[in-house]
């Protein structure tokens, strides 16, 4: 009876049934439409960013919903869900970004035949997000994403309207920790639903508070390393280097 009552005031099976959700819609949008990015309607490629980005970054969201729940556990819910819309309303604006982006890119015929930038972007966008590793914004953001209790120290507020005031700014501190990384989508493949899960895996290790920040540089050098394969590659005229993971 108690354990029955405690999942009924407890809002993680709602989540996690949520997550799971999205995580089964986002391998039937990959199994059941066309594997060519050119063929995807602009709704379609919405569906798919709207369904890749919120499950992925709702994953990665655990650590700082179990810090909130902990500081609201004999509140309503209602702060805590009010943070999750906050959080994801921002992650929806850069999924709106990210499709408008891969529209723009299928215009331009710069996609190859794997569905991936070609060489040349790719190399751009892996240098780009390897470097992003250790700039300061990467820094500042990531340690809010890491400690999240310092975070809600620092920018608690009270009531419903903060927690979803909370969840906005949450939710662009983590599109400040993980954009680049999340654009690296449009070089393992748009259609790799392993790539998606993989970088969702490394995007949450890096929030763990313990780990993250010992494996933020060393993945920015692997990064580097492998647009630098990527454009060594072109020169080469050759095979040195593949601008895509196949899991």
């Amino acid at each position: 009876m108690m354990q029955s009552k405690l999942l009924t005031n407890s809002p993680w099976p709602l989540f996690m049934l949520f997550v799971a959700v999205g995580w089964y819609g986002l391998l039937q949008q990959h199994t059941t439409t066309s594997s060519s990015v050119h063929a995807h309607t602009a709704s379609n490629i919405f569906l798919m960013w709207m369904l890749m980005t919120l499950v992925m970054m709702s994953t990665t969201a655990v650590p700082v919903l179990m810090s909130l729940r902990s500081v609201t556990n004999n509140a309503s819910q209602q702060i805590w869900w009010a943070f999750v819309f906050g959080y994801v309303l921002i992650w929806l604006g850069f999924a709106l970004v990210a499709s408008s982006s891969q529209l723009a890119i299928a215009e331009l015929n710069l996609f190859d035949s794997q569905n991936g930038l070609n060489k040349i972007l790719s190399a751009g966008l892996l240098i780009t997000a390897g470097l992003y590793q250790f700039s300061s914004l990467k820094q500042k953001c990531q340690s809010e994403c890491v400690a999240p209790m310092q975070f809600f120290f620092r920018h608690w507020r009270d009531g419903v309207a903060g927690g979803f005031k909370m969840g906005l700014r949450h939710g662009v501190t983590c599109v400040g920790c993980c954009w680049a990384l999340m654009l690296l989508a449009f070089v393992g493949g748009l259609s790799n639903i392993w790539f998606m899960v993989l970088s969702a895996a490394v995007m949450a290790i890096e929030k763990f508070p313990v780990i993250g920040r010992r494996i933020t540089l060393p993945l920015g050098v692997l990064i580097i390393i492998w647009g630098v394969a990527v454009l060594a590659s072109l020169f080469a005229g050759g095979d040195i280097a593949q601008s895509h993971i196949h899991l």
